[in-house]
């Protein structure tokens, strides 16, 4: 199944992503709703009860972007993601408890920005897949992973 998922077809579906948000933005640009793109919508929801959104562009901007050389939960893989989850679902629903008008200081979207970044770098990095994903001495690997 890994030889499904080569780095070209990872490439096409990335460039395909970003070509249906730019589209979808230039097309909500240009109608009679005004601030209705996605940009302004996603900015209104974070700025809100949904203000676990900062945290998670955080961990994507830690995990893509930056990244430490050794994984802190060595070949337990799946474990930094079921966390974003749990942090994510923690998030969530401390947000829906809030009112509706409820918005978030600019300090605290910063800390959520901050420490989202810190975890992405840190727990969820990429640039150690090599080490975690080396058959030679990992036994914790799914299924379709094995030689």
């Amino acid at each position: 199944m890994l030889d499904f998922f080569t780095p070209q077809l990872v490439f096409y579906i990335t460039i395909c992503c970003l070509v249906v948000i730019v589209v979808l933005n230039v097309i909500l640009n240009y109608n009679q709703t005004k601030n209705d793109t996605v940009n302004n919508i996603l900015v209104k929801w974070s700025n809100g009860r949904f203000f676990f959104i900062t945290f998670l562009f955080g961990v994507l901007g830690g995990h893509f972007f930056l990244g430490s050389e050794k994984p802190l939960f060595g070949s337990n893989w799946w474990l930094p993601v079921v966390a974003i989850i749990i942090i994510s679902a923690v998030l969530f629903f401390i947000g829906k408890r809030k009112p509706e008008t409820f918005r978030i200081k600019r300090e605290y979207q910063i800390l959520l920005l901050v420490t989202g970044l810190m975890y992405g770098h840190f727990v969820w990095s990429q640039r150690h897949e090599a080490q975690v994903f080396d058959q030679n001495t990992n036994t914790n690997l799914p299924k379709y992973c094995d030689p």
